[in-house]
């Protein structure tokens, strides 16, 4: 390091040995524990002589100093100290005195190891030259001075001491004291200035706010006045309509009526014509008819229950009907023969006993018949979407306690049926006990929702033939997580019951909805298991929210494993996930 890019003379080198010499043992420590240059080396803990044998490299090598460096050498020039206080031009233009008065290594070095750089520059100038100063004498020099500091003695009240007069310690104390008198003066006037400049500004502060508050006063009234003019535009244009509104008020009643009227009549019109059309378009009822007998002989063919209600519904049709014959004859008979009395009673017995095996519990209301006839009607794979309304009608009381047990009761016997030939019911609530690996079988077959998380990385990782393929050109990491998302949204988009959130670790958090209900995510933050801290917590809000959801985990993290685990996730293994794609 050094003071300047140009080699030093060895007067300057002279001078810079010499400052260093000045600097005190505190200055030294100082530096040792502050300075780049010292914390290498062994530096920090050694003597006094060593550390100043090393700031004398420092100040003379070939690299610039540090700017710490430099102000403590500064401190201990005293012609840096005089320099310090001048202006860059009055140093430029009074060089050649200064030079004289000190010494040209002096007066370089202290130029060198000033703050500004722009002194610094013009002094590595100079030294580049040969005779960069003219010689003077001393009492030349400072005769300069003098006479260019004149005038600022003056100001202060001092004067320069006559030619030959030498200055006593008396003159210098009464020149001490009138400048003193003088400062004291100057400074209670500088008070009372600075209290008007604060007083003006006070003011000025205030006319200010004042003609802010002016023009907010000003914008308010006119928007008032605005306003006005526009509701006293509505009140006129509200009173003129209310008048002629009233003075055509039984013209107004007739044309109301007259719309209504219309309205009335092209509904009964239009559905008359809807009854019309619909009644000219029916197909020939022979047809229809003969289909259906068609269709319930086969039905009678194929399942013996049909075949044995719809005999059973014959006779119990055909036994209300004579019941219905006989209770009439002996409701206008004179005089009741026992014979038909014991027939009444017979026909009563066997409808009593056929009604209970034709009709076992009849619907009490529309809504629970519809349902009925919905789940009996409906196919396989429709019937596991219907499961849940029961529960749904009757939590918003839209349903008795009873007729959900008979709506139960019709899907037990519907899946039982679906069972029997050989098509497996949809899961139950205890299915949940099930291994993890069957439950994401379950809901990708559309019988379950589930809440999927995937832990990204992890799953590359564990996927390595499939994601880091040993032939061809090699994969990026971006190209990597991009296909994992694009195996996981075509696994599951055929159900969107499945909602899948993967999270991988990233510098920034950011969230992504790569499909309706794929969710990608970078965790942001820095440190360690950043993803995992995501899934533990994403775990905790799923299950505090509902309970009764699944939630399965994909990772090979044991530690990640366990305590999604504790919060009551399930894990599937990343290779078990691959089986899917």
């Amino acid at each position: 390091m050094s003071i300047c890019s140009t080699p030093l003379t060895p007067d300057c080198e002279k001078e810079i040995n010499r400052l260093v010499d000045c600097l005190s043992d505190s200055d030294l420590n100082l530096l040792a524990a502050m300075e780049p240059a010292f914390q290498t080396g062994g530096f920090r803990n050694s003597k006094p002589a060593i550390l100043r044998t090393r700031i004398r490299q420092l100040a003379t090598g070939p690299q610039p100093i540090s700017e710490a460096l430099r102000k403590h050498l500064s401190k201990r020039s005293r012609m840096a100290s005089l320099t310090d206080l001048l202006s860059p031009e009055l140093i430029f233009e009074n060089r050649h005195a200064l030079a004289a008065l000190s010494t040209v290594p002096t007066f370089l070095v202290a130029l060198l190891l000033d703050a500004r750089p722009d002194v610094r520059e013009r002094a590595e100038a100079w030294l580049k030259e040969a005779t960069p100063f003219l010689t003077l004498a001393p009492e030349e020099a400072l005769k300069q001075l003098r006479d260019l500091f004149e005038p600022l003695t003056e100001l202060l009240g001092a004067s320069a001491a006559p030619d030959g007069v030498p200055v006593t310690q008396e003159t210098w104390r009464a020149q001490k004291e009138q400048l003193d008198l003088r400062l004291r003066e100057l400074n209670e006037q500088n008070r009372r200035l600075r209290g008007v400049d604060d007083k003006v500004a006070g003011l000025l502060q205030r006319l200010k706010s004042a003609e802010q508050d002016l023009t907010a006063t000003k914008e308010k009234l006119e928007s008032a006045e605005k306003n006005l003019r526009q509701k006293n535009a509505e009140t006129e244009t509200l009173v003129a309509e209310l008048n002629r509104e009233s003075s055509q008020r039984d013209e107004r009643l007739a044309a109301a009526l007259d719309l209504a009227l219309s309205k009335e009549f092209f509904g009964w019109l239009g559905e008359a014509r809807a009854l019309e059309k619909q009644a000219q378009s029916l197909p020939p009822e022979s047809d229809l008819v003969e289909q259906a007998k068609a269709a319930l002989d086969h039905q009678a063919d194929l399942d013996r229950l049909s075949g044995n209600r719809l005999k059973l519904e014959s006779r119990l049709a055909e036994l209300e009907q004579m019941h219905e014959r006989v209770v009439q004859t002996l409701c206008y008979a004179i005089r009741q023969s026992p014979e038909l009395k014991r027939i009444e009673a017979k026909l009563s017995a066997e409808i009593e006993q056929l009604r209970p095996l034709v009709q076992p519990e009849k619907a009490t209301s529309p809504i629970e018949n519809l349902l009925i006839e919905r789940i009996h009607t409906a196919t396989d794979n429709t019937l596991p979407a219907l499961r849940s309304l029961p529960d749904l009608l009757a939590s918003v009381g839209l349903l008795q306690n009873e007729a959900k047990m008979r709506i139960l009761k019709a899907f037990r016997k519907r899946f039982a049926a679906v069972e029997a030939l050989g098509v497996p019911p949809p899961e139950s609530d205890k299915d949940a006990t099930k291994p993890a690996v069957s439950l994401l079988g379950s809901a990708l077959a559309g019988q379950k929702p589930l809440m999927l998380l995937v832990d990204g990385h992890n799953a590359l990782f564990g996927l390595p033939t499939r994601y880091n393929p040993q032939r061809g050109s090699a994969a990026s990491e971006g190209d990597k997580r991009n296909k994992l998302v694009a195996d996981i949204i075509r696994i599951t988009a055929p159900n969107p019951a499945i909602r899948v959130w993967v999270v991988f670790d990233g510098p920034e958090r950011t969230d992504t909805q790569a499909s309706p209900n794929v969710r990608v995510t970078y965790s942001g933050g820095v440190g360690e298991h950043r993803a995992d801290n995501v899934l533990l917590d994403n775990i905790t809000f799923f299950r505090t929210a509902d309970p009764n959801m699944a939630i399965l985990l994909v990772s090979n993290d044991t530690d990640l494993c366990k305590a999604a685990a504790r919060k009551g996730a399930q894990i599937v293994p990343v290779m078990n996930l691959g089986t899917f794609f």
